[in-house]
């Protein structure tokens, strides 16, 4: 409505209305001046430049959503392959994160330019599916502590939880050796010598009161070697180890370092990703987020 004509209506209304109703008059005028572009159903655009969208609130009272949307998480790869095969398009994208133990896929990607020159299009990429692989226990607690100094009777106790984990030197062996860890805690450790056997010999001097003085010696091993799991229902991995140890004030402390363990990561979580290419048929991109 052009100025002159709403001026008109406006003196017009007024004309026939009461004094106290003019206020009215003229807000329903400018309402009615102001009434708002539909840019597409549900989404409006005001005079004043702002977009007014409703178009999610009227979603709801249709039968069903417009569009699949949303964010769903699964522990295993064969649920993924699964979710995938189920709802995947062919703009979907798979995304690796070997630090997380993640692989996302973001199933209504943007689409890249495909055959006989067909161009792209933008995706809304709100609907994805992520795997989340569980760490297990036992391998969230040695890496935990890898190189960390404990007291030797704290060790010992580790070791004693840990046993079903060691292959060489065997559960048992390790057991007798937490047991002696447990037994030597009222001594003076003086000094160390590494032996041809590949082991390392602490000196020891008593403290108690019944042999106070008395000298011995302890043998622990330089390395050892684990049978770890790192993901949970995967394949169990060797992993080496080096003993490390510091006297210091006549106390023992012990420690480990696990061998290159962050490649023994990266090689569990490629072996699932490897599958996942194979199972799905599509390219998996390495990212550090996500």
């Amino acid at each position: 409505m052009a100025t002159r004509d709403l001026s008109t209506e406006i003196e017009a209304r007024i004309g026939t209305t009461e004094e106290t109703s003019a206020a009215r008059v003229v807000r329903d005028l400018a309402f009615k001046a102001a009434e708002p572009t539909v840019v597409s159903e549900g989404l409006y655009l005001l005079s004043s430049g702002q977009t007014v969208d409703l178009r999610k609130d009227l979603e709801r009272f249709e039968e069903r959503p417009r569009r699949k949307r949303g964010g769903y998480t699964v522990t295993d790869a064969t649920s993924f392959v699964a979710y995938l095969a189920k709802h995947a398009l062919p703009q979907t994208e798979l995304w690796a994160n070997d630090r997380a133990g993640t692989v996302r896929a973001v199933v209504n990607a943007p689409m890249g330019v495909v055959e006989d020159g067909v161009e792209d299009y933008a995706g809304w990429e709100d609907h994805t599916a992520t795997l989340a692989l569980p760490f297990t226990k036992d391998w969230l607690e040695w890496v935990a502590r890898d190189g960390k100094m404990l007291p030797q009777n704290e060790f010992a106790e580790f070791i004693e939880d840990h046993l079903p984990n060691f292959v060489q030197p065997s559960g048992a062996d390790m057991l007798e050796l937490a047991q002696t860890f447990q037994a030597k805690t009222k001594v003076d450790f003086e000094s160390s010598q590494r032996l041809k056997s590949g082991e390392t010999q602490l000196t020891y001097v008593e403290d108690t009161t019944a042999s106070a003085g008395k000298k011995g010696s302890l043998a622990i091993p330089d390395t050892f070697e684990l049978a770890l799991q790192v993901h949970e229902r995967g394949p169990i991995y060797r992993v080496k180890a080096r003993f490390r140890y510091r006297i210091s004030g006549g106390n023992l402390f012990l420690a480990y370092r696990l061998d290159r363990i962050d490649d023994v990561r990266r090689h569990a979580f490629d072996e699932v990703v490897t599958q996942i290419t194979a199972d799905t048929g599509r390219e998996v991109w390495n990212t550090t987020t996500g």
